[in-house]
């Protein structure tokens, strides 16, 4: 009986440990966009928005090609954040939002064209939305 009372506390302490799985920025997105460096960051240093809503972490990442771009990617600590994050984020030139169960997504680019952009969201749409 003494033994079971511990084995929730055990399993909480576990669950609780378990580090953040980075998001997997591929090296090439849309064939034109390269991955030039990527960085973690711990949640406290999310935008206050973000860190009011929920988030356990977030990871930057920097692409090139046709002109360039910066990713930001919070994962979240429930699917419903994302949804309030979308609607209470404010729009700003040059960038683009969305969620997917397990991410925010952030990205602003600079000096490329419409088309090369699109390609670029729609591959990381397809690419953060794959991921559990």
């Amino acid at each position: 009986m003494e033994r079971r009372c511990w084995i929730a506390p055990a399993l909480f302490l576990v669950a609780c440990a378990q580090k953040t799985q980075p998001p997997v920025f591929p090296p090439t997105v849309a064939g034109a966009w390269q991955l030039k460096g990527s960085q973690n960051f711990p949640a406290a240093t999310a935008p206050e928005l973000i860190r009011r809503i929920g988030t356990r972490g977030w990871w930057s990442a920097t692409y090139e090609g046709a002109g360039s771009a910066t990713v930001e990617v919070y994962e979240l600590t429930s699917s419903a954040g994302g949804l309030q994050m979308v609607q209470e984020w404010r729009p700003v030139a040059d960038t683009v939002v969305w969620y997917t169960r397990r991410y925010f997504v952030v990205v602003q680019w600079r000096g490329s064209d419409r088309s090369a952009v699109s390609a670029f969201v729609r591959a990381l749409e397809k690419q953060f939305a794959d991921e559990k």
